[in-house]
C-alpha cells in the first residue's frame, strides 16, 4: 500500500517538509529543539533519529555552514528525508546513516568518536510495553523505544561528542526524572527548560542540555509558555516558531 504524503511549511514558510499524512508528523517540539542547540558556523552536529529532518533543517536555517550527520533506521522516512534535504537546498550540509541506535555501537564505523560539537535528538516518549502503540509502523518507531533505550542513546551521545560539546534532548515531562538523573551523573552544566502549552496547565515537555566534561552545576531555567492568557503566542515563541530565532 502506497502511503500518502503532504508538504508542510515550517519557520513561516522558509522550509518545505514532506511528511507522511498518517505517519509521525513533526511539530513545535522539533522547532524548539533546533532553537536550543548552541551551534555556530562550521560546527559538526549529529542528530539521533533524524526522521524527515525538521530539526536539522531548522538549525541550518539559523546557523549556516554546519556539517550535520543524521541517523535513522526507518527506510521509508529516510526516503522523505533525502527529498527534504534536496527540496530545501542542503545536499552538501547533511549526510545520512541508516542504522539502529539500539544496536552495537561498533556498527557505526563511519563515525569518529568524540568528534561532534553538538548531538541532539527528540527520542521516543515510551518504552516497549508502556503503551498501546499506533497501527502505523512509522508512528510506532517514533513513539516507542526498546527497554532502557534512553540510557543507551545518552551513552551513544557521550561516545561521539567532543569534550565540552553539548548533548540536547527534548522529551515528555514524565521522563524528566530518569533523563535528568543520567545527564547529571555523566555531564555538567545541565540546563532544564520546562515547556507549557499554556499558563494554566502543567508542563508537558522539557528541553535538557548537558556539556561533556563540565563541572558546572544544574540549572532549572524559566519555562517556555507557548500560549499566553489571551490564547495568543508570545512574541518570544513566535520568533522561534516562525522566524527560526535561537532560544
Amino acid at each position: 500500500m502506497i502511503k500518502e504524503n503532504s508538504k508542510n511549511k515550517f519557520l513561516g514558510g522558509k522550509l518545505s517538509i514532506i511528511q507522511q499524512k498518517d505517519g509521525f508528523r513533526a511539530g513545535h517540539d522539533s522547532v524548539l529543539l533546533a532553537s536550543s542547540i548552541p551551534a555556530k558556523k562550521g560546527d559538526k552536529c549529529l542528530e539521533l533519529g533524524i526522521g524527515t529532518g525538521v530539526v536539522s533543517l531548522c538549525l541550518l536555517k539559523r546557523v549556516p555552514d554546519l556539517c550535520i550527520t543524521g541517523i535513522d533506521n526507518d527506510s521509508e522516512v529516510l526516503q522523505l528525508l533525502k527529498k527534504n534535504i534536496t527540496l530545501n537546498g542542503y545536499d552538501n550540509d547533511i549526510s545520512i546513516i541508516k542504522g539502529d541506535l539500539n544496536a552495537d555501537i561498533n556498527n557505526f564505523k563511519k563515525l569518529k568518536r568524540h568528534s561532534f560539537n553538538h548531538i541532539f535528538c527528540n527520542p521516543p516518549f515510551y518504552e516497549e510495553g508502556e503503551i498501546i502503540l499506533p497501527k502505523d509502523k512509522n508512528k510506532r518507531n517514533a513513539y516507542r523505544g526498546e527497554k532502557n533505550f534512553i540510557a543507551d542513546w545518552i551513552k551513544f551521545s557521550l561516545t561521539f561528542v567532543k569534550s565540552k560539546g553539548s548533548i540536547t534532548f527534548i522529551n515528555h515531562i514524565k521522563n524528566l526524572p530518569d533523563i535528568l538523573s543520567i545527564f547529571a551523573k555523566s555531564m555538567g552544566d545541565v540546563n532544564v527548560t520546562p515547556i507549557f502549552t499554556d499558563f494554566k496547565k502543567p508542563a508537558t515537555r522539557f528541553l535538557i542540555r548537558g556539556i561533556r566534561d563540565s563541572r558546572k552545576p544544574i540549572k532549572i531555567r524559566k519555562g517556555l509558555i507557548l500560549n499566553n492568557k489571551n490564547g495568543k503566542t508570545p512574541k518570544k515563541i513566535e520568533n522561534i516558531l516562525r522566524h527560526g530565532k535561537a532560544l
